[in-house]
């Protein structure tokens, strides 16, 4: 994709917080939370911001997101005496 304003290239990158959390956009009841991506000129700045469609992949990445944030159960490494 090329920018609208100057012609140069654009880039895509998905948006998250400082904490690593992807930013969501409200979609309908049916639809749910969509991942929010932009598309950047690295040479002036020019952005758009783009809402995924709601698909089976991104409903599938949705939901290993959430079993990789679940804690995990460690054994406690106390030494032997």
């Amino acid at each position: 994709m090329h920018c609208p304003k100057c012609t140069n290239a654009m880039t895509t990158s998905a948006l998250v917080t400082s904490d690593g959390v992807e930013i969501m956009v409200l979609g309908t009841l049916a639809s749910g939370h969509r991942p929010l991506s932009a598309q950047v000129c690295s040479a002036c700045g020019y952005t758009e911001l783009y809402a995924a469609q709601w698909t089976e992949e991104i409903q599938q990445a949705r939901e290993s997101a959430v079993l990789e944030a679940e804690p995990i159960a460690v054994a406690s490494a106390e030494p032997a005496l």
